[in-house]
């Protein structure tokens, strides 16, 4: 097995090993490996995972990359316990400058020479996104380790072996960049002049400020929200669905040897940022408006600062990017920037060329009309010549910035191109300096990912790595990292019974080598496997689903089946995600180690009608399995989160079938939805009900009918079905009185239902309080165990 240190005891480095007594390690290692494996194949446990168990769960941090050292012995890491996670909302976000999914989260650096594995951050604090300086002794990180937990910068001397911060300014930051000679550092801070306090109630003006005096008497508590009326040709009302603010903040560089940190870029919506190759400017994507109402699609602008002078210019104005507004990057000369536009309303995703000294942006691919993959859209990469490659429709296309179009140059037979690699954020890798690459690919048949060598020359493909593993499925952002010029790669696996874990393969994919044993505690139970399923809607729609079976399956035994559910999706992508959910309590081999089956079905709906389509697609997929022998019909449960919470009761008010149901933080009601508002006067609901999963397509002025034919609530007189309500109390996406109105209707009509409320908890269950977790855990499980009464038989 990989040696690794404990997640939050710091471990000495080990000192370079001759290639002689490196050769033994290595070959002990493998020994060790092979034995360990076999044994822990032979001891596997029939007992069921316990809720403790699957909350134990260490993972790959949310938001950050595996990071490569330049002179590739080692790679860096952020890791999450789930055991520290705490509920942080967008509020404290903007108080503290830690991300929601950052609590919990230590810093690891593992050597790839020996696999020594050592913790460089105890969980004290949180510490994430860690990236190498150019020089590559240096680590730079995030952590909120100082008294008054701001995050801030941090540095790990590697030849010193020393952390310290770097910078007094507290940073609002998803991303750290170095400057080419290891002297500086860029990301984004606080706005110069505002206190965090200052901050938040500049966000959030409708936000609990804490602890104050109380008002006088006399004094007016109000809080005043305007809806301007919209003037003028082509004007449209205000209604965002998020707060563009957010990201509100400055660019600063921070001198490491003195800690002076200089705004360059004060006050201003930084959505991501690219500094040049050579260091001496900084392009950023400001977040400016959304197009209009009812649409999450963001128009950004593409902007230029000079860092010695401070000479700022808008390059591109109001692209259509996708949310992160991170699809650009520099040319290898830096004299100029490529980008591909995106967003949910771009139907076209063309990519374009700004020149730096010429004129506005140039369209240099005008790729030909095709249905587009649904993907989000990559920032284009960039080879050594000044030629760009993009992703569209599954191949790899590449263009030239004085020809103006795009040629399919690879196309995978039966895959999709799905994830290029960058050797530096802006240029392609290309393995040993050859014309050749490796790419991600998808197989929509056995929803697998693979590792495919690609000829940049004649477009010939070879298959390099694809055994039912997702490589894509991690929390971390880059989970797949080329390694100095050795030609090495490391990457993220996982499948349905296997949790993430990092190895490090040569760059042909011939000895992979596991570098990283994150959760052993699954390896002793024996757990379910996966396989897919095909049925026919109602429509006569060709489906699939991913079928999880008990672990310990017998053929010709019945057993009770679980359904989870998320309207509008395509579940069955998840065969090869482990637990095939998600983790926590929504790992779903949680459920397969009592002997239950759990089915998660693609649900493909239509505008105005997801509640109908929710049953002519998930019933006949309950069937198939029941044919198949593997369902007891008299024993079904389903169960969904956030929309697939809306989608369990859209199911229950249709049919009579399952036996047991469980809705968390969802909606029965359209209407009373669409009209919720945050504290800061988003609505995020609104352009989810006209233009995304709730798929409705107007507003209730102007389809009136259609809220309430896809709103449970008009129909729960005729639930049957014993119902498990769960709501996190601070739920800010689903806000809690939803979850308050479903049981008190139920409750008035005498229908068998509980009703779990956590009080000062949000969303997503996956990110509450420790005890909440476990207490959710046990209460689901309780809830079927009551209901279904395993009865198996042939």
């Amino acid at each position: 097995m990989p040696r690794t240190a404990s997640p939050c005891t710091p471990k000495q480095l080990v000192k370079s090993q001759t290639p002689r007594k490196r050769f033994w390690l290595l070959l002990v290692a493998a020994l060790l490996w092979i034995t360990g494996a076999y044994t822990a194949a032979i001891a596997q446990s029939s007992d069921p995972l316990s809720v403790e168990e699957v909350l134990r769960l260490r993972r790959f941090g949310l938001g950050t990359s595996i990071a490569a050292s330049a002179d590739g012995h080692w790679l860096a890491y952020a890791t999450q316990a789930n055991q520290e996670i705490r509920s942080i909302d967008r509020e404290s976000y903007a108080r503290t400058g830690i991300p929601p999914w950052a609590p919990g989260t230590a810093i690891s650096i593992v050597n790839l020479e020996t696999g020594e594995t050592r913790c460089l951050t105890d969980r004290r604090a949180d510490s994430w996104l860690p990236v190498w300086s150019p020089r590559g002794h240096d680590l730079a990180f995030l952590s909120s380790r100082g008294r008054d937990g701001q995050a801030r910068l941090w540095v790990w001397d590697g030849q010193k072996d020393e952390l310290r911060s770097v910078s007094d300014v507290p940073a609002r930051a998803i991303q750290i960049e170095w400057t080419p000679d290891s002297q500086k550092i860029l990301l984004t801070t606080l706005p110069q002049g505002f206190s965090p306090e200052e901050y938040v109630k500049k966000l959030f003006p409708g936000a609990d400020q804490g602890a104050h005096p109380e008002p006088r008497p006399d004094a007016s508590t109000v809080i005043l929200y305007r809806g301007d009326h919209a003037q003028g040709e082509g004007a449209h009302p205000a209604s965002d669905p998020w707060n563009l603010d957010m990201v509100f903040r400055d660019l600063s560089l921070v001198e490491l040897s003195t800690g002076n940190t200089t705004a360059i870029v004060s006050g201003q919506r930084i959505e991501t940022f690219r500094l040049s190759p050579d260091g001496s400017r900084v392009a950023y994507a400001l977040s400016r408006r959304f197009e209009k109402p009812g649409s999450q699609q963001v128009l950004f602008d593409l902007a230029l600062t000079t860092i010695a002078t401070s000479e700022q210019a808008i390059l591109a104005s109001e692209i259509r990017f996708g949310q992160d507004g991170a699809s650009y990057s520099w040319s290898p000369e830096g004299a100029a920037i490529g980008y591909q536009s995106g967003g949910p309303a771009e139907t076209v995703r063309e990519g374009y060329v700004v020149d730096l000294h010429g004129s506005g942006p140039r369209n240099v691919t005008h790729f030909p009309a095709s249905a587009l993959d649904g993907r989000m859209s990559p920032a284009p990469l960039w080879d050594s010549k000044g030629q760009l490659y993009f992703l569209r429709d599954g191949a790899l296309w590449q263009a030239r910035r004085a020809e103006g179009r795009a040629v399919e140059i690879a196309r995978v037979p039966d895959r999709e191109i799905t994830h290029l690699f960058s050797s530096s954020g802006n240029l392609l890798w290309e393995e040993n300096g050859r014309a050749s690459t490796v790419v991600v690919t998808y197989d929509r048949q056995g929803k697998q990912d693979g590792f495919y060598g690609v000829n940049l020359a004649n477009g010939k493909s070879t298959p390099l790595l694809e055994k039912g593993q997702c490589y894509t499925c991690s929390s971390a952002d880059r989970t797949v990292v080329p390694i100095g010029d050795e030609g090495k790669i490391a990457f993220v696996a996982e499948d349905a019974q296997h949790d993430e874990d990092l190895w490090l393969t040569d760059g042909r994919f011939r000895i992979s080598r596991r570098l990283t044993q994150l959760n052993p505690q699954f390896d002793r139970h024996r757990l379910g496997d996966a396989r897919l399923v095909n049925w026919l809607s109602d429509d006569g729609e060709p489906l699939e689903g991913a079928l999880l079976l008990p672990a310990g399956y017998q053929p010709g035994v019945r057993y009770p089946l679980i359904v989870w559910v998320y309207g509008g999706s395509w579940l069955s992508k998840n065969l090869n995600h482990f637990g095939l959910a998600s983790w926590g309590v929504f790992n779903m081999q949680l459920f397969a180690t009592r002997g239950y089956a759990v089915l998660l079905p693609d649900t493909p709906q239509h505008v105005g009608t997801p509640m109908l389509d929710l049953a002519k697609t998930v019933l006949p997929g309950v069937n198939k399995v029941i044919e198949m022998g593997i369902a007891d019909p008299r024993q079904l449960g389903v169960m969904g989160h956030s929309n697939g919470g809306y989608s369990v009761l859209s199911l229950i008010v249709q049919t009579h079938r399952f036996q047991a149901a469980v809705s968390l933080d969802g909606t029965g009601d359209k209407i009373a939805g669409y009209g919720q508002m945050g504290t800061d006067g988003s609505a995020f609901a609104t352009s989810l009900v006209e233009q995304g999963h709730g798929a409705l397509g107007d507003t209730p002025w102007r389809v009136r009918d259609r809220y309430v034919e896809n709103s449970p609530v008009f129909y729960l007189d005729r639930v049957e079905t014993p119902l498990l309500l769960v709501h996190g109390a601070n739920d800010s996406t689903v806000a809690s009185f939803l979850g308050d109105e479903v049981f008190v209707d139920l409750r008035r009509l005498g229908k068998k239902v509980e009703y779990a409320k956590y009080k000062d908890e949000g969303h997503t269950p996956l990110y509450w309080r420790y005890a909440n977790q476990v207490d959710l855990g046990n209460r689901i499980l309780a809830w079927f165990e009551k209901h279904l009464q395993k009865r198996m038989g042939p």
